[in-house]
């Protein structure tokens, strides 16, 4: 006659997860850490940008929008976005370029400045990009000039510097803020 000794599998598993844990080796790490900083990539002609990765609200596919009258012509329209109400700017347009037609790369940043909502039509969305702060350089890197009152710093990744583009400091703009004709 056979006699079958119970075997309980969890109790197995434990016993190998506890050796396990007792032969592990921490990853090597540096003598230094340094502080990460994520942004948002995107286009806008050929400028490629960077914005802070706090001071975008979310990212939108370009929607259907009703036409304000009586407002600067870089002003899209106003979205209704799940029931709220998102003014949209046309970024090229407001900087005194030629508004480029819409593609399927076409994105609106939603920005958010003192519970003021507005939606920025840039070119393309490239996406989350990260940086160590010894990246950070006081260089914009190679821009238009109609992008450098709102351009901060940079960040250095081999020959490439990425431009920050501060939404701060567009929504701060007094013609900004100036829809209206």
């Amino acid at each position: 006659m056979t006699v079958h000794k119970h075997v309980n599998p969890v109790a197995i598993l434990k016993e190998i997860e506890e050796y396990c844990r007792g032969c592990e080796v921490g990853l090597p790490r540096n003598s230094e850490e340094y502080n990460e900083w994520s942004g948002i990539a995107f286009r806008l002609g050929h400028n490629k940008l960077i914005a802070p990765l706090d001071d975008v609200v979310e990212i939108l596919d370009y929607p259907q929008l009703s036409v304000v009258p009586l407002t600067q012509p870089w002003v899209r329209g106003i979205a209704n976005v799940r029931g709220n109400l998102l003014p949209v700017i046309d970024l090229n347009g407001f900087l005194g370029k030629e508004s480029p037609r819409m593609t399927q790369k076409t994105r609106i940043l939603v920005i958010n400045f003192n519970d003021m909502y507005s939606g920025l039509v840039v070119d393309e969305v490239l996406g989350l990009k990260h940086f160590l702060e010894i990246e950070l350089t006081e260089e914009v890197g190679s821009v238009d000039d109609e992008l450098l009152p709102y351009m901060r710093n940079g960040f250095r990744r081999g020959d490439k510097v990425w431009g920050v583009f501060s939404l701060l400091s567009l929504f701060e703009s007094p013609l900004f803020l100036k829809v209206a004709v």
